[in-house]
């Protein structure tokens, strides 16, 4: 904790508000991901759901053609169980249509070749998209001119404040004027010219007393008449001139062949005061604003309405035309602050040419047509390429047909020639139809990696990744399985936070021992348990109209383990819980023959006479001598106790690695384990059975915080589900053993 700063301070009570880490918070547990075809929507995108009406709207409905899919079957099925979230991931083979957008990096040098800028994406993939054309028309939000004021000094008569001499001391330090008021117009440490005729001079004020000026040091000359005024400030002949030009503005001042620059502090009526004091006298001639030099920054505009930070500007002097763009905008005084500094110098005054700032902003006009399935347009005016402006592209584009992004890799040609030239109404191309039939485990890999980028992903089921339909139509063949399945189980185990369920191939027919699913068991493992495999299909009722149909289970699986985390905690294994939307199973199996399909981990669904059917199995893929990750429920809750401590100690990255550190973040971890155990997670009579948590000088000596590095060691003891309940029942023909029996 910093200590309070107390220099410059009156001794009192200060407050000081330390804020320290709150508890450790238990991540999500119950957020599936669901892989596979659909009929609409995004391609490769995870998309949140809530409600299966939200799958409806975005991806379409059920598929039978070529073949049924079972994506959105696994998709209903989790809702129905109790899921509450889930990512959908559509796969697919089919392109949407699209269009590069070049940027304008040829415009002041042809030779420069131009690169693309935006791309304009058609939101559904195939033919269709092929059909909306795209018109990029080049706007402005304001055009403004520089400001160009000019003032004519007045005659030395009229500048402000003025005394007239009357006699000079012999010493020649000191001038008497003819008036104490005039004199009173000045001040110690004034820049004064003294005139009188040819004769000038320029001095410092020392005092002021009555109508006497003493000056800081003896005169050159005397003086009788003339005029005594500060050499800091001008009397315009017009006080409406000089309110043209604001403090701050570089200045040019002429009269003859007498010229210089000077900045201006304040402007009182027709007086202009400058920053420091002037090396001439001007009675005549004219002040203009300065040339604006190459380099300048600032530009005073008469409008600077519609001008704002990220504007992109053309500044145009005759037949000069140079680009920028706008960092700040004084909207009080109307400057404008460039990026850049000004590539070319542009004089001011009487008779310059006008030069003008205006805005560079683009219109985009979208024309869907048939065969897209969207028809209509869109016009999207006045867009700008910086995300400082009001008019970013990416916060206006809502469009309803085209996605509009900027390219990948970005243009590198400078602001504000990245912005998309104009180009007349040109159609997208490249739009590809989607084909299931020509679907590869390949589509499925890519799906699959879409859910990287998505950390809150804790289940992941790909229903359509197994082999069906025995008739020999299936879309899918046993390596195939074989390899998607080795890919989510490759993905969970690289993610560390997130479980696969997956699914059985179909039951062949005459496969009365199981083979078949034994064969899938010895073709995925996972040594340390990051998936379930799940036996047999299971039939619901058909949304098709009267009876029933053959679905994979593993969507309906996720749905029980969502309710189940959200009603007892993950750390309960979700088995011997009903499947609510199961009306039968493709197998009934009995004890003897699901006894060796569990040895295997394979987790049989069973039908049970009044109970329903029941998930009657609890482990995971890892292989059998490999017991510590045996249970579903010691995985998952292992996932969720690592994710939590991740996410909540986070706060700790980059902090001091000292013992103040290491004792809070024990503090937080003993905290969150307590709780667990306190709700049943994990197994003792005592905390101090049920976990530990170490971090002390044994595990970080100095060589491994010298590579800023920090170990705490959590030890857990996780509840095991009783997989197996044995009652010892004895028999004793003597009733000894069931004797009470009195002390003498």
């Amino acid at each position: 904790m910093a200590s309070f700063p107390t220099i410059n301070k009156a001794p009192g009570v200060y407050i000081q508000e330390v804020t320290l880490p709150g508890p450790i918070a238990g991540v999500s547990t119950s957020i599936a991901a669901f892989v596979g075809p659909a009929q609409s929507g995004p391609l490769l995108t995870p998309t949140m759901l809530t409600n299966i009406s939200q799958f409806w709207e975005i991806f379409g409905t059920y598929i039978e053609a070529p073949y049924r899919v079972y994506a959105a079957h696994a998709v209903n099925g989790f809702f129905a169980e109790g899921g509450e979230q889930c990512y959908f991931v559509r796969v697919g083979n089919g392109a949407p249509a699209g269009l590069n957008l070049q940027d304008q990096a040829n415009k002041v040098v042809a030779a420069n070749p131009t690169q693309a800028t935006l791309v304009v994406t058609a939101q559904q993939e195939g033919v269709g998209g092929n059909s909306i054309t795209v018109e990029v028309d080049a706007a402005s939000i304001a055009s403004t001119t520089a400001v160009n004021p000019t003032a004519t000094p007045g005659a030395a008569a009229a500048q402000k404040p003025l005394a007239t001499p009357a006699s000079t001391a012999a010493n020649k330090l000191s001038i008497t004027v003819s008036s104490a008021t005039d004199a009173a117009g000045f001040m110690s440490g004034d820049q004064v010219n003294i005139s009188s005729g040819a004769t000038t001079e320029n001095a410092t004020v020392a005092s002021v007393a009555g109508a006497v000026i003493t000056f800081a040091a003896a005169l050159t000359n005397t003086y009788s008449a003339g005029a005594i005024i500060k050499r800091d400030r001008i009397t315009a002949t017009s006080a409406t001139d000089a309110a043209g030009f604001y403090p701050g503005d570089l200045v040019t001042i002429t009269s003859g062949a007498t010229t210089e620059n000077a900045t201006i502090a304040s402007i009182s009526g027709a007086t202009i005061v400058f920053q420091a004091p002037l090396a001439h006298t001007y009675a005549a001639g004219s002040i203009v604003l300065a040339t604006l030099a190459p380099g300048t920054l600032t530009i005073r505009v008469a409008n600077a309405t519609g001008l704002e930070p990220g504007s992109y500007v053309s500044i145009t002097n005759g037949a000069t035309t140079e680009y920028n763009v706008v960092r700040l905008v004084n909207s009080i005084n109307k400057v404008v602050t460039l990026t850049n500094g000004l590539a070319n110098p542009y004089t001011m005054g009487t008779g310059a040419a006008v030069l003008t700032v205006a805005s560079m902003e683009f219109t985009l006009k979208i024309v869907a047509a048939a065969p897209y399935p969207m028809v209509g347009s869109e016009t999207w005016p006045n867009l700008a390429m910086d995300s400082r402006h009001s008019r970013y592209f990416g916060n206006i584009v809502n469009s309803g047909f085209v996605e509009v992004a900027l390219a990948d890799p970005p243009s590198t040609t400078p602001p504000p020639l990245n912005m998309p030239a104009v180009i007349g109404a040109t159609p997208l191309g490249g739009g590809t139809n989607d084909n299931p039939a020509a679907f590869t485990a390949a589509n499925y890999h890519a799906g699959i990696d879409a859910l990287k980028k998505r950390s809150d992903v804790n289940l992941l089921c790909v229903p359509d990744a197994v082999t069906t339909t025995p008739g020999g139509n299936s879309h899918f063949q046993v390596a195939d399985t074989h390899d998607i399945q080795s890919y989510m189980i490759a993905h969970c185990e690289l993610m560390q936070d997130r479980f696969a369920i997956l699914d059985p191939s179909q039951l062949t027919p005459f496969d009365f021992t199981y083979n078949g699913i034994q064969s899938q068991r010895q073709g995925v493992s996972s040594d340390n348990g990051y998936g379930a495999l799940y036996f047999p299909w299971m039939s619901i009722s058909s949304p098709f109209g009267s009876g029933q149909i053959s679905v994979p289970p593993s969507g309906h699986i996720a749905g029980v383990y969502a309710n189940n985390d959200n009603n007892f905690g993950v750390f309960k294994a979700p088995a011997n819980e009903p499947i609510v939307s199961a009306l039968a199973l493709e197998a009934t199996l009995s004890d003897d023959e699901q006894g060796p399909l569990n040895s295997l981990g394979i987790n049989v669904i069973r039908s049970f006479p009044n109970e329903g059917i029941l998930i009657w199995g609890a482990r995971t893929i890892a292989p059998p001598d490999i017991t510590a990750w045996r249970f579903v429920n010691v995985r998952r809750l292992l996932l969720y106790i690592e994710k939590s401590i991740q996410e909540g100690t986070r706060f700790a990255v980059f902090e001091p690695n000292n013992l103040t550190l290491w004792q809070q973040i024990k503090r937080l971890v003993t905290d969150f384990l307590t709780t667990q155990w306190l709700e049943g997670a994990l197994f003792g009579d005592t905390a101090a059975q049920a976990f530990r948590v170490q971090v002390d000088e044994t595990l970080n000596p100095p060589s491994i915080r010298a590579l800023g590095e920090l170990i705490v060691q959590v030890t857990v003891v996780p509840t095991t589900p009783a997989e197996f309940i044995i009652f010892q029942v004895i028999q004793d023909i003597t009733g000894a053993s069931l004797q009470e029996t009195t002390a003498a």
